[in-house]
């Protein structure tokens, strides 16, 4: 619908909004680890103090982010991306409606942090079904407004992300107490906020600055178009790796409760169980898309910038590495330590960007970028087990690896090879790709219920199961 050229801009302007989720969901990080303590202390004053003082410090953190992104950013859209003359204007507005996306986002994040901490899931199910249903109808309006589409899109994104927000505030009034509030500013409470939200906020950027830096580095030596390609890759990431992020979401207050009741024995299960788990998940989802990512590129889009296939192939490999960090981050936040892990976190994520630019520099392929980045995601993992696991929880690093990586390599030993042999030697037509696909998809699906779960994990999801997939499953 926009074409590749306003796609790319889109992605590299407009695109900030998605790659500022990753600051947002910082910050509704923060406010929920401190909301889940004070549940699982049952201290309901505690509890509407922290509200009330997170409220206040967003409201801040707004004013300060739009008087930056209209001054510098502002004149680094203007001055120094690369966009085709006649469509600056349309890249200008596309910004403004970024910027107020975000302030949006942010003013709203206290109240998702809120629906985490109450663990009300489902409500955030139906609210993703509902904004994914506005976006698809957005699509379809772009073909018969009589306006410039690049500028409709951002503009209807930006109201489907108003309304979506505006209903996540109206069921916080209705059905919790500490979201019936007045701004206040405690100091005490402020300062504890503050200095947890510091480096929340400064993990949060630097996957903004990551993402975006290379989005923009990108621009500079590639063009737009390199940017739809990684857009294009960016938009199947997210789609895929959504599931088992939500899924993943439901795990954090129940580790910070555990960890704020000192119940070390479920606060231990709860880590390795949802690495696993969620690991297993996103294997299942993502590794038939990984193989067959051309079909599924040319079946959704036709014909596809160059290099899309191979970031969105990278980007999904590097999410199953990336997975593995969630439990281990979410139990970081419940101590409240977070000063080696995101400083280790940044390094690495800069250290990419110095990537990026010697490859641009070089006019080397720009799928060496995200080769280094899944190497040191894999380094940014291990560093954040020794750091987690032993430094501040005092568990066995070795326990963690035999009951979580070994599991993994295990399974995933099992799973690769097969699908990888059938889509080399019959992957040859759109039919043979989808067939290997849905086999990829059982395969890895059985393979992970066989090897890669415990009895009391297999029971658990037979007992879900209705009575004829049981026997089936079973072999009865």
């Amino acid at each position: 619908m926009l074409g590749v050229t306003d796609y790319g801009i889109y992605n590299v302007v407009g695109g900030v909004v998605v790659m500022l989720s990753f600051l947002t969901g910082s910050l509704a990080g923060t406010t929920q680890r401190f909301l889940s303590v004070e549940l699982g202390k049952n201290d309901f004053v505690k509890l509407k103090q922290v509200f009330t003082n997170s409220l206040s410090l967003h409201i801040i953190f707004i004013f300060l982010a739009v008087i930056l992104a209209e001054t510098l950013g502002l004149w680094f859209i203007r001055n120094k991306l690369v966009i085709p003359y006649e469509r600056t204007n349309a890249a200008f507005w596309v910004y403004q409606f970024s910027v107020v996306s975000f302030a949006i986002a942010v003013l709203f994040t206290p109240f998702d942090g809120a629906v985490r901490a109450h663990e009300r899931f489902d409500f955030f199910a139906k609210i993703s079904i509902f904004e994914v249903a506005m976006r698809l109808a957005i699509v379809y309006l772009l073909t018969v407004l009589p306006y410039d589409k690049l500028m409709a899109f951002s503009l209807l994104g930006m109201c489907v992300g108003f309304l979506s927000k505006v209903i996540v505030f109206i069921y916080c009034r209705i059905n919790f107490e500490e979201c019936k509030f007045k701004l206040s500013w405690i100091k005490y409470s402020i300062r504890e906020l503050l200095g947890y939200n510091v480096y929340a906020i400064i993990g949060g950027l630097s996957y903004v600055i990551r993402f975006n830096g290379i989005n923009i580095i990108l621009n500079l030596y590639y063009g737009p178009v390199m940017n739809a390609a990684q857009g294009i890759a960016n938009t199947v990431f997210f789609a895929i790796s959504s599931f088992s992020d939500n899924a993943a979401l439901a795990t954090q207050p129940q580790i910070i409760m555990s960890y704020a009741q000192n119940n070390r024995e479920r606060l231990w299960s709860l880590i390795t169980k949802s690495s696993r788990l969620y690991f297993y998940l996103l294997l299942i989802l993502a590794f038939p898309f990984i193989l067959e990512m051309n079909t599924a590129l040319s079946i959704w889009l036709g014909n596809y910038p160059e290099y899309a296939v191979i970031f969105a192939q990278l980007f999904l490999l590097e999410a199953l590495l990336r997975i593995l960090c969630y439990p281990l981050s979410y139990a970081n936040s419940a101590v409240g330590k977070l000063r080696e892990v995101t400083v280790i976190g940044f390094f690495c994520r800069l250290l990419i960007l110095f990537v990026a630019v010697l490859v641009g520099v070089n006019k080397l392929s720009p799928a060496y970028i995200y080769i280094t980045a899944i190497f040191l995601q894999g380094i940014n993992w291990f560093a954040i087990v020794i750091i987690v696991i032993k430094m501040q929880l005092g568990f066995s690093v070795r326990k963690y690896f035999a009951d979580v990586f070994l599991s993994i390599f295990r399974t995933s030993l099992f799973t690769v090879p097969v699908p990888i042999i059938l889509h080399y030697f019959f992957s040859k037509s759109t039919l043979s790709s989808i067939v290997i696909g849905f086999f990829t998809l059982i395969w890895s699906s059985m393979i992970v219920f066989y090897v890669g779960l415990n009895i009391y994990e297999k029971q658990m999801i037979v007992n879900r199961l209705p009575y004829f997939i049981r026997k089936l499953i079973l072999f009865k």
